[in-house]
């Protein structure tokens, strides 16, 4: 599920840039942000250790990967 999240995210990162109806990549991005900002400490943790497993796999891209909490607010 992570993997499909990062996917999603990737692409609507690629939209907003490329100027493809950016609104609507942005707001969905903010939504997903939304989501996943409702997760209890727990819920975080397990997401971040996926994250870093993922990272691990992906060396090319485990900087953007590590980023991401970062990139959509949740490490506030």
């Amino acid at each position: 599920m992570v993997r499909a999240l990062l996917t999603a995210v990737a692409t609507l990162e690629d939209l907003a840039e490329a100027g493809h109806d950016s609104h609507a990549a942005l707001n969905t991005l903010e939504d997903i942000a939304h989501e996943l900002g409702g997760m209890d400490s727990g819920e975080r943790r397990r997401f971040s250790e996926v994250l870093e497993r993922i990272a691990a796999e992906e060396p090319g891209r485990a900087a953007w990967i590590r980023g991401i909490p970062r990139a959509l607010g949740l490490d506030r």
